[in-house]
């Protein structure tokens, strides 16, 4: 993809481009050179397409505006008028140009003496060459950060980390795609990486509109960014100056239109080293697995409170175990007696040992409570008394209901 204001500055003097609606949209990417003259044609267009026109059919009434408003219903990203023969500058309405003006849609003029195939020709050559460039820099961002886990026996390489007592572990192919990233000036920078996930798979066609209107809002941010995808995952890196800065831009990036179903994001914390996009991946699916278990669009890594501990963690048996030494006993009964004496000691707790609040959260009387708590005393053989008997069964809860939550939605 060539943005328009990159494009304009290399054309306006080559081919006497000048843009008719000022700086509207010079902001969009286009992704192909489209020359288009019957209006029935502008369904066929994808989106993103920079479009030339010389007014052919434009003897039909109102046919130009017609052909715009075409062209903002199908998302192309501009249009080229080539004026002198089929249509004059004086052709062109003042309210045709504040209606592309107000669309953020930019128009552009070019003389007639400017020969099309020469322009479509060298656009078209550039744009294959800026895909091939940003294909393979996904890839590199893809392998570094979404691959396997490292395999016993694997060639490992221990780099430098933000964590000092604890350095990157990244598998050879890893290691080669940082490499390749660095060789092509990416260079370690503040960011935050985010992932999204629809309800329903992908198609290449929902990937395209999806690059292309994201690209167009993101581009407004006026920050560095990388988008790409991995299977049934959408990745943004964003750069970042720090962590409110990460938040004021992922705040705008939250708001990205879907093309159809609904969509869960989680975003990483804040990394400053490319070595750490695996780790800034894994907790960007942290968060996202949650996000789709709690039904909520969006969630933050750093908003996981004692989750994150959790996630870092690779044995999620070991998790089960602590859990279970302190919740088993009380499932059990509740099973076999149908009782509530599980979410009666969590809403306990939660209360700081109030019998009243307990009741009142459970929908129970006060005596009911009483006796469930000590029932739950007499299975647990704990009193609930010290900061550290109620630290363990909080703890317990926290474990549970996060492998609860991750076991529903695993990115």
């Amino acid at each position: 993809m060539i943005q328009l204001q990159a494009f304009y500055h290399d054309a306006k003097t080559r081919y006497g481009l000048r843009p008719l609606t000022g700086t509207a949209g010079l902001t969009h990417e286009f992704t192909w050179v489209h020359l288009c003259e019957d209006i029935g044609n502008v369904t066929f267009l994808r989106g993103g397409e920079l479009v030339i026109t010389t007014g052919l059919s434009a003897m039909r009434e109102h046919w130009l505006a017609d052909f715009l408003a075409a062209l903002i219903r199908r998302h192309a990203a501009a249009l080229i008028i080539n004026v002198g023969k089929y249509i004059r500058e004086s052709d062109i309405p003042p309210e045709l140009v504040e209606r592309a003006t107000v669309a953020d849609f930019p128009i552009f003029l070019m003389p007639w003496a400017v020969h099309i195939s020469d322009l479509m020709q060298e656009t078209a050559a550039e744009l294959l060459e800026q895909s091939q460039k940003e294909r393979q820099t996904e890839r590199w961002l893809a392998t570094l950060a979404c691959a396997a886990p490292v395999r016993p026996g694997e060639q490992v390489y221990a780099l430098a980390s933000e964590n000092r007592t604890r350095p990157a572990l990244l598998s050879a192919r890893q290691k080669t795609a940082l490499d390749e990233l660095a060789a092509h000036k990416h260079a370690d920078a503040a960011y935050t990486l985010s992932v999204f996930r629809l309800d329903a798979p992908l198609t290449d066609t929902d990937k395209s509109v999806l690059r292309t209107r994201w690209r167009q809002q993101l581009n407004r941010l006026g920050r560095r960014y990388q988008l790409f995808f991995e299977q049934d995952e959408i990745l943004l890196l964003l750069a970042a100056k720090n962590a409110d800065d990460a938040n004021k831009a992922n705040a705008d990036a939250e708001t990205l239109p879907v093309a159809s179903g609904a969509f869960h994001g989680g975003r990483s914390a804040l990394h400053t080293m490319l070595a750490a996009l695996p780790e800034a991946h894994a907790e960007a699916r942290a968060a996202c697995a949650i996000a789709t278990a709690r039904a909520v669009p969006f969630l933050a890594f750093d908003a996981l409170g004692a989750a994150r501990l959790f996630f870092t963690h690779p044995d999620r048996a070991l998790l089960r175990r602590l859990a279970d030494e302190r919740l088993a006993v009380l499932r059990d009964y509740d099973a076999q007696h149908h009782a509530q004496l599980t979410e009666t000691l969590h809403q306990y707790l939660l209360a700081g040992g109030s019998l009243q609040a307990t009741a009142e959260a459970t929908f129970t009387h006060r005596n009911t409570a009483n006796y469930r708590v000590h029932k739950i005393k007499e299975l647990t053989n704990c009193e609930l008394q010290s900061a550290e008997e109620r630290f363990a069964f909080l703890l317990a809860y926290e474990i549970d209901a996060y492998l609860n939550l991750s076991s529903k939605s695993q990115p």
